[in-house]
């Protein structure tokens, strides 16, 4: 059977819809006899006038690629937990299984100029955001070939524009804040998305991170991925009020199932948008995570068992899209299950690849502890014996020393504005020249030359007047010059009476 190529979602909202939230429901429209499917609750806005688009357009590229990715994270999360109950792992480790619908639904809609801060639970957006799977592992595990050279572990990792895992609990959400005043000062068409858990969002640090960039306007997009649990208590019993997509106040919010992949996508198209023209915005991704806290915490001290079985069951991210994929004739049961197999077998193989890799040398546990070393050795250590290294130098050797020849006098700080204003004055200066200037007489630059324009005139010797110009020459019909009149000598001064002597006085 033919395959429709695309696949048109329409979201349509209810009649009633109010400033404080009104439930939009989003419908996906195939082709052929892949009639419609709908999607309950996806949205639920908060100050905004519109929500996000109602109609969106979903390729079966698309489709298998989020799928794709949302497989590959769960399969390596699960893999980590093996290492970790292996104690090949060790340190904090915090999965990610069941929220995977958030960031590849996010990471759909981000541009190359977008950056991304997360807490902890990092490992999802690291690899979306461009670190290799094989390079998580290796810091997972400790290992040199991992992205922080192994010393990172779990919740410090690092990419290009995406600002890490961090390990304070909301200490993420005013760096965000900053990297999105980096985003308008450079004014690079940026936004920040800036990641945190429903457990932060009572910090008062994350309210300071909203009054700010309220005040100046930031392309901020601060997202609360809701699990209902804040490590093991659950939102109701720590937040007085668990709508956190209102949390903004005097910033608009929106609501989002964090279940649904495709919902997700549609309000981050949305967001971005919004951030880009009208300043923050606060997004709740409502989700849930099948494990603990960390894999220091079984998870099910304070919920029970049923309950997160209840929860794979019914809004599992990744069988609700697998459904739908083969509901709109993107796929078949068995092309997915081939998917899936080498989904899994391509992760194993890179997890074990990380695993035979090998710890950083002793050497370079000491590396970049200062900025600038002055002493040689590292003080305050029991010997005093440990020598300082840079990481540059250890990975790659000492740099060449760069000769005196090629080094060029940059200006820095306040004197590139002196720089560039001499310059600016410079150019200006020669433009009114040239302008002030009459054009040459090509005959009369030759004839100045002697004749020959090869040939370069001898200088005057010293003390002989300067030959006339040819300019300065009179033509040879004209009368002769009159001599300048002679000068008059100066006027001699009235000589002064000298003072008469003083006589000495009679004895």
């Amino acid at each position: 059977m033919m395959k429709p190529n695309r696949v048109r979602v329409i979201v349509r909202c209810s009649a009633a819809r109010s400033l404080l939230g009104g439930d939009f429901v989003p419908r996906i429209i195939g082709r052929h006899k892949c009639s419609c499917l709908t999607l309950e609750n996806t949205f639920k806005c908060y100050d905004l006038e519109t929500g996000p688009t109602m109609d969106v357009e979903l390729s079966r590229e698309d489709a298998l690629s989020m799928y794709t990715k949302m497989l590959e994270l769960r399969r390596f999360e699960t893999v980590a937990g093996n290492y970790y109950k292996q104690r090949q792992i060790r340190g904090f480790c915090h999965l990610y299984n069941g929220q995977e619908a958030v960031a590849v639904g996010m990471k759909e809609r981000l541009r190359q100029c977008d950056s991304v801060i997360t807490a902890y639970r990092c490992h999802a957006w690291t690899y979306l955001m461009g670190v290799s799977l094989y390079e998580i592992m290796a810091e997972l595990l400790g290992f040199r070939t991992g992205c922080s050279r192994g010393k990172g572990g779990s919740m410090h990792m690092y990419g290009e524009n995406f600002y890490g895992g961090n390990g304070i609990v909301g200490a993420q959400v005013p760096v965000g804040a900053g990297i999105g005043l980096a985003h308008s000062y450079k004014n690079d068409n940026g936004v920040c998305v800036v990641l945190y858990g429903d457990g932060a969002a009572n910090q008062g640090q994350v309210f300071e991170s909203f009054n700010m960039a309220k005040l100046w306007c930031l392309p901020c997009i601060f997202v609360c991925e809701n699990n209902h649990y804040g490590m093991g208590t659950h939102e109701k019993r720590a937040s007085a009020m668990t709508e956190f997509y209102m949390r903004g106040q005097y910033i608009p919010g929106l609501w989002v199932d964090g279940n649904q992949v495709l919902a997700v996508r549609s309000a981050t198209q949305f967001a971005v948008d919004y951030a880009l023209k009208e300043g923050p915005i606060v997004l709740e991704m409502s989700t849930y995570r099948y494990v603990g806290h960390s894999m220091s915490d079984p998870g099910t001290s304070y919920r029970s068992r049923d309950e997160v079985q209840t929860a794979r069951e019914k809004y599992d991210p990744i069988t609700s899209f697998r459904s739908q994929m083969i509901a709109l004739c993107l796929a078949d049961e068995e092309e997915l299950k081939i998917l899936e197999d080498k989904t899994k077998k391509r992760v194993d193989e890179e997890c074990k690849r990380a695993a035979g890799d090998k710890e950083v040398d002793l050497q370079e546990l000491n590396t970049d502890i200062y900025a600038k070393n002055v002493d040689g050795k590292i003080r305050g250590v029991s010997g005093y014996h440990l020598e300082h290294f840079r990481l540059s130098e250890v990975c790659f050797g000492k740099p060449r020393k760069t000769p005196l020849s090629e080094i060029k006098d940059v200006p820095v700080g306040a004197a590139i504005d002196l720089a560039k204003a001499k310059e600016r004055k410079a150019a200006q200066e020669a433009k009114e020249g040239k302008a002030g200037q009459k054009p040459k007489d090509p005959k009369a630059a030759k004839d100045s030359k002697g004749g020959d324009g090869d040939k370069k005139a001898k200088p005057p010797a010293a003390g002989a007047p300067k030959p006339p110009t040819a300019a300065a020459k009179p033509p040879a019909n004209a009368p002769p010059a009159k001599a300048p009149p002679a000068k008059a000598p100066p006027a001699k001064a009235a000589p002064t009476k000298a003072p008469p002597a003083k006589t000495p006085p009679k004895k």
